[in-house]
């Protein structure tokens, strides 16, 4: 078995490290609890490789940073509370249903606000001033994409990491401390029993405040509106629209005899920067179904809640009926100019660009049956799209 290696810092410390690297004298106290479980269980159950401890501290360094960094800018600028986020586009599918290519194609269109990945990676100012340049903010995003790549290089046939392309937010939920995000590095039981117990609108709030954040910066227009997407939205939705109440949903979908294994093969390369530890095929198969029977009993709950949902197979064959259908969901106009940038990006990004990402069921103990079994409910929405 391999060695396993701790964090060697609690969480005053750790705290302490961010305030001196960054001269901010204030005392984060909303991180303590959250941090303190999370450094636990990393240390308890994660069994991080050295070269994974290493980056993890670095990791949750630059976090604690950003926070204190933001805590500063909303003192000195109340008035960042006050810019504007109207009916964000918010792509709710499960991981594996072509929500990373709808994101990127209605990026591409030139009409909405999109998150290139080191924007996600260090959305706060160092000093405080509008006016200093982004440099070191983007290069330290370009070496942890070098640095990821590296140590993951199969990590890209499913989900490449690229500091200037669109990503998902979930790097930004993350500084909120509060996030199932988290386990996108490593397995993580007991904080994940914790976070059950927390009130994830917290995630979302702190969300909000970041992207208010980036427009008051200058590098997000508050005229247009948001592209947003993760994998972890669904069964939140209540708690997304309490804080994004006019937010445009779609959900992707596909057959999870295909997400799941997909899923369970692209968390193996983001674990492998991290820890030597296989995942738990099991828990993720098990948090999976509950977190897609609660969505389905959102939807016969709340039929208030307008949800667009698209095809995995149209999203990747038909990629302008798709454009379509969001913009008309979205109460937006498709002009000729974003059509033809949307055909474009298509054109030259074609699946299986990066490398083939090759999974399968028997791959991690799964039968064709517990798909039918588990998700039976959902396959019988899906069969009807």
């Amino acid at each position: 078995m391999t060695k396993a290696y701790t964090l060697a810092q609690s969480a005053s410390s750790l705290m302490a490290r961010a305030r001196e690297m960054t001269g901010i004298d204030l005392l984060d106290s909303d991180a303590v609890e959250p941090l303190t479980v999370l450094l636990k269980s990393f240390n308890e159950e994660s069994r991080l490789h050295q070269a994974g401890t290493a980056a993890m501290e670095k990791k949750l360094l630059r976090l604690l940073c950003n926070r204190l960094r933001m805590q500063r800018d909303f003192a000195a600028h109340p008035e960042i509370a006050d810019q504007k986020i109207e009916a964000p586009i918010v792509i709710c599918g499960m991981g594996r249903t072509g929500s990373t290519k709808l994101q990127k194609l209605l990026a591409a269109s030139g009409d909405f606000n999109w998150l290139p990945y080191w924007q996600s990676h260090n959305p706060c100012l160092h000093t405080g001033s509008r006016s200093e340049t982004v440099a070191p903010r983007i290069r330290e995003a370009e070496e942890y994409c070098q640095w990821f790549d590296q140590s993951s290089p199969e990590n890209k046939y499913g989900h490449a990491i690229e500091a200037h392309e669109p990503d998902e937010e979930s790097y930004m939920l993350e500084q909120s401390l509060r996030t199932p995000c988290f386990i996108g590095w490593s397995e993580l039981p007991s904080y994940m029993q914790w976070l059950a117990g927390q009130d994830l609108t917290a995630q979302f709030t702190y969300l909000r405040d970041l992207l208010k954040y980036l427009q008051w910066q200058g590098l997000q227009s508050e005229e247009r509106r948001w592209v947003l997407k993760c994998p972890l939205y669904f069964g939140l939705e209540p708690l997304l629209l309490s804080v994004f109440p006019d937010a445009c949903l779609v959900m992707t979908h596909r057959h999870p005899s295909a997400t799941i294994p997909s899923s369970c093969r692209l968390l193996e390369t983001f674990h492998m920067p991290f820890t030597h530890a296989p995942i738990d095929p099991k828990a993720f198969f098990e948090g999976t179904v509950a977190q897609i029977n609660q969505h389905l009993q959102i939807r016969r709950m709340h039929d208030d809640i307008r949800i667009l949902d698209l095809p995995f197979l149209q999203i990747v064959q038909e990629p302008l009926t798709v454009a379509g259908k969001v913009y008309n969901h979205c109460g937006v106009e498709l002009r000729a100019e974003a059509k033809q940038k949307i055909l474009e990006w298509d054109n030259n990004n074609p699946q299986n660009k990066q490398g083939v990402h090759k999974y399968s069921l028997a791959d991690f103990g799964f039968t064709e049956s517990d798909i039918e079994e588990g998700f039976k409910d959902y396959i019988d929405l899906i069969s009807r799209l």
